[in-house]
């Protein structure tokens, strides 16, 4: 079969496969390891421009953004970056400047969150790819994305629909009428945040049983999340950007659908025991951000969204490589 047909999804579970039968812990958004007593996490995120990069968007943004995919990935864990590496494959025409601010939009991702860029590699390609690898330091117990149970409250660090409804504008090449909210979904999908300070209050609270980085999109997230901890969800909350309802409005869009499988959000999902959820939602906020409840986990192995009164199964959705995305 070829990739077409396979999915990112289903190729990316036979990898997970491979390497459990090796003795491998595989299947989350950061792999971990211990040095001489220090507990470590690594994670990679590549960016390719065909397929990841929307027109008009700068070469400094791009970097950063890499920087900020691999991070959010050891923030959902909580783990405290330290350094990170970037692979650089570039078309022999490309403008050696536009290049060099590649490398500086990852370095200055790197640095808004304490992290330093230490060096890696180039190659030569038809079209920019970016490959950015972090590693992150432990200082309390990694959050996984298996330790969810029934009756654990589900939440969020944040609103979404944002980057949905971006990319809707920058792939069809529209505009909305007001010049502020074209401004705010542009600086959503091309200037995104790590929620790093929020995935380490969590982690030093040890008031949530699991966390997934939600940069597949949201539905998407939630089936990865149910999934690794062997539970189902129950969803009658999803909160949705209002500048994605403004804007789905005068598009004529459905603003839940750019919440669910827009993507690109870094917001972290979070599965929280019901009995340490103050503690979870004080050290959040003390952290300066804010955890929205969306619904509970369940044993039902089933994810469910509530829609008009009644809960209908939430379709596994998301954005997924060498498959044809729709709009």
């Amino acid at each position: 079969m070829k990739l077409a047909e396979v999915g990112e999804r289903g190729f990316v579970e036979s990898i997970i496969k491979w390497l459990r039968g090796l003795g491998v812990e595989a299947g989350d958004d950061a792999a971990f390891i211990e040095v001489a007593g220090v507990r470590l996490a690594l994670a990679c995120d590549m960016l390719v421009w065909r397929t990841d990069v929307p027109p008009g968007m700068e070469s400094l943004d791009v970097g950063r953004k890499a920087a900020i995919s691999c991070i959010s990935d050891l923030a959902a864990k909580g783990a405290k970056p330290l350094a990170l590496l970037a692979s650089l494959a570039l078309p022999a025409s490309m403008e050696a400047e536009e290049a060099l601010r590649l490398v500086e939009g990852v370095r200055v991702g790197a640095a808004e969150y304490g992290a330093e860029l230490l060096g890696g590699d180039t190659n030569e390609a038809s079209e920019v790819a970016l490959s950015v690898a972090g590693l992150g330091l432990l200082e309390h117990p990694s959050i996984k994305r298996s330790g969810a149970k029934p009756e654990d409250y589900i939440a969020t660090t944040g609103p979404f629909g944002l980057t949905g409804a971006a990319l809707h504008m920058a792939l069809k090449g529209l505009k909305p009428r007001s010049e502020e909210l074209q401004a705010k979904l542009w600086r959503a999908l091309t200037k995104p945040r790590a929620r790093l300070k929020e995935g380490l209050a969590l982690a030093s609270s040890r008031a949530a049983s699991a966390s997934i980085d939600s940069s597949d999109g949201l539905a998407l997230s939630l089936h990865q999340l149910a999934e690794a901890s062997g539970v189902g969800l129950r969803i009658d909350h999803v909160p949705v950007a209002e500048e994605a309802k403004a804007y789905a409005e005068e598009l004529g869009l459905d603003p839940l659908s750019l919440a669910l499988y827009g993507g690109e959000e870094y917001e972290l999902i979070v599965a929280v025991p019901r009995e340490k959820w103050s503690i979870a939602a004080a050290a959040v906020e003390a952290a300066g951000g804010k955890l929205i409840k969306m619904g509970v986990a369940t044993s039902t192995r089933s994810v469910e969204l509530q829609v008009g009164g009644a809960f209908r199964e939430l379709p596994r959705r998301g954005w997924e490589h060498f498959k044809l995305q729709a709009w």
